[in-house]
């Protein structure tokens, strides 16, 4: 994508209108310009001695904030009240669900100079989603992904217990603001004329050194949403009730010609069902009970 030339309207957008640029210019020259028309910005001298000044990107982009949420509720998948027989009952139970996440990234400032290029925001609002944006652009960019999976359960309900399958649909969402700063290139010049100085009549001058290195500034927004399942049994018998996280073997869950997941999906997948149903099963002792 070929450069973007400075104009007189850009610098005047980064604080520098083009009498404060004279101003500046005529005191590097100890005074020797009579007036604006003796600068030159990308045209007359300037494009003679091919001293150019072009608009850029300063930098990576950065974050200013991030506003995590994450919501769980919980469904009844499976149940069976074996609380008035004394022999053990078996079931198996499939049940399928998907996976999703999902990721947007917006222009919520866009560039006050001109400028046509497209700025990456890796790892959007925590996606793990790589979004890639016009500078110039009025609509948003979205990436989505949905994983289909499948998985079946022996479960065994022992005598005089009531026993429930819940599946825990988590979602998570994120709001992340980001920054991306615009100048000039460092090699930017902007030429000058006038009275001879320092035995030239034309001059240029590095127009960062110039000009203080002026500097505009494009937010973005990013959002985020990613919908996880995670599954436990809660089990209520004479001994109280205890809370037990079931196990899924992620990978052989995904349904085969289902999108794969990379590892760092299958990493975050883990971690959210340890944080929703926990990895060790969980008592609550009945009253008169050890």
């Amino acid at each position: 994508m070929s450069a973007t030339k400075t104009s007189w309207e850009d610098l005047s957008r980064l604080g520098w209108p083009i009498y404060e640029v004279y101003k500046r210019a005529n005191r590097e020259r100890d005074g020797t310009m009579s007036s604006e028309r003796d600068l030159y910005l990308n045209s007359g001298i300037a494009a003679d001695y091919q001293w150019w000044c072009y608009n850029t990107t300063v930098g990576n982009p950065y974050i200013i904030s991030r506003v995590p949420k994450q919501t769980s509720r919980e469904e009844t998948a499976w149940s069976y009240d074996n609380s008035e027989n004394s022999r053990p009952f078996e079931d198996t139970w499939t049940e399928a669900w998907s996976n999703s996440r999902s990721a947007t990234l917006s222009i919520s400032a866009g560039v006050s100079i001109g400028w046509h290029n497209s700025v990456t925001i890796f790892d959007v609002a925590s996606s793990n989603f790589d979004i890639t944006i016009s500078v110039n652009a009025t609509a948003s960019e979205t990436k989505e992904q949905k994983y289909d999976l499948s998985h079946t359960w022996s479960i065994e309900v022992g005598p005089y217990e009531k026993v429930s399958l819940i599946r825990v649909i988590t979602t998570s969402s994120e709001i992340a603001e980001y920054g991306q700063d615009f100048g000039l290139t460092s090699d930017s010049r902007i030429a000058t004329t006038g009275k001879k100085w320092k035995d030239h009549w034309n001059w240029a001058f590095n127009a960062n050194y110039l000009l203080s290195s002026p500097r505009g500034r494009l937010n973005l927004q990013g959002n985020s949403k990613a919908i996880t399942y995670s599954f436990k049994l809660v089990r209520s018998g004479p001994k109280g009730r205890k809370i037990e996280p079931l196990p899924v073997n992620l990978r052989r869950a995904v349904c085969e010609g289902s999108l794969q997941p990379e590892l760092v999906i299958f990493e975050k997948w883990a971690a959210q069902g340890e944080l929703v149903v926990g990895s060790e099963p969980i008592h609550v002792v009945a009253p008169g009970t050890d």
